[in-house]
């Protein structure tokens, strides 16, 4: 895997600059953190911070030499994936499970410098990472686009990969095919971008439609025969039937989300979702007492009862959300930064 590492100084801009960075690198999978400087107070905030925004989005590895213990441990337990370190240092982190530190004197961990597309890829069939500079990573694209066509697998006639197009609620838009061009593109440009088969050329999604999508993620599957884009698809959709998916419209949670996004703005004033919005004292009290219902259905044998609040428990949450802008992706990255704490152990 490669795992972009990003390299801090004590002059940087910490409040923001930190989390656009790795926002960007995330595109693997992974991005390193690396901080070889002591952190004052203030800094090690900012850096917390940071951690426990992006901790739900990537895997975060944090290395650093001057890391605590205590400091260690609250770092993974915000949000942080690893902690790396040197071996010999294994007993200063007696808090931190073996599987969640990395020691960069082992083969699994490979500081490439300046690394060519054909090391990248004998490392990932080795199962081991390729840390290479975040920077590097950005002016040397067509070496990273030479990794996945060194890695992937095609048993089509054409050679090209089948791409699974997802949004951030792993939900999936369609279908599309990939190659070298294709997919440099998709990385420089960080778009949805694809190879045509019927015109048999680039295909950038949405640059007649209107309907781009910005590209977050790319992975393979097991096999290395198929790839993934996640990305935030832009109205109407990514079908050319104007439809956010291509099977059509479903009954599932981004449904839902849609239709209470578009009651909320709605001027229908006889609309119950409106009024929640309009209403915070109501949604206040309707969110306790459904939360008191679901708490009560619980106790029950009964599945469909708890079913039953638990929807109304969701209504009422989605529409707070909503109304404050927070999108269900945001709330799955957070639980999925929760994953990180570490339990202690007795």
């Amino acid at each position: 895997m490669i795992v972009p590492l990003i390299n801090t100084n004590p002059q940087q801009d910490w409040s923001t600059a930190l989390l656009d960075r790795i926002k960007r690198a995330s595109l693997f999978g992974a991005v390193c953190v690396k901080v070889d400087f002591q952190l004052n107070d203030a800094q090690m905030a900012a850096l917390q911070r940071t951690v426990k925004q992006s901790g739900g989005l990537t895997d975060i590895y944090l290395h650093s030499d001057v890391f605590q213990d205590q400091s260690a441990l609250e770092l993974l337990n915000i949000g942080g994936a690893k902690i790396v370190t040197t071996s010999d240092r294994r007993e200063d982190y007696a808090s931190i499970p073996d599987e969640r530190l990395v020691f960069t004197d082992s083969d699994h961990w490979n500081a490439l410098p300046s690394p060519a597309a054909e090391t990248i890829a004998e490392l990932e069939t080795g199962d081991r990472l390729a840390v290479i500079d975040a920077d590097w990573i950005e002016e040397n694209p067509k070496i990273i686009a030479d990794y996945y066509q060194a890695i992937l697998k095609s048993d089509r006639p054409d050679g090209l990969w089948p791409t699974i197009i997802c949004d951030p609620l792993g939900i999936a838009l369609g279908l599309a095919y990939s190659n070298r061009e294709s997919l440099l593109h998709a990385i420089e440009s960080r778009q949805g971008a694809y190879w045509s088969r019927s015109r048999g050329g680039l295909w950038i999604k949405g640059l007649t439609s209107g309907a781009t999508q910005k590209l977050w993620k790319v992975r393979f599957d097991c096999d290395c025969d198929c790839l993934r884009f996640t990305v935030t698809q832009d109205a109407p959709g990514f079908c050319h039937r104007n439809t956010h998916t291509c099977f059509g419209e479903e009954r599932s949670i981004a449904t839902v989300i849609e239709r209470l996004s578009e009651r909320i703005v709605s001027p229908d004033t006889k609309s119950f979702t409106k009024k929640l919005a309009n209403d915070a004292d109501l949604l206040q009290k309707k969110l306790l007492e459904e939360a008191q219902e679901l708490a009560e259905a619980a106790q029950l044998d009964d599945r469909y009862e708890v079913a039953w609040e638990a929807a109304d428990v969701m209504y009422f949450a989605l529409v707070a959300m909503l109304n404050n802008g927070v999108g269900l992706e945001e709330v799955y990255a957070e639980l999925a930064r929760r994953m990180n704490r570490i339990v202690r152990r007795n």
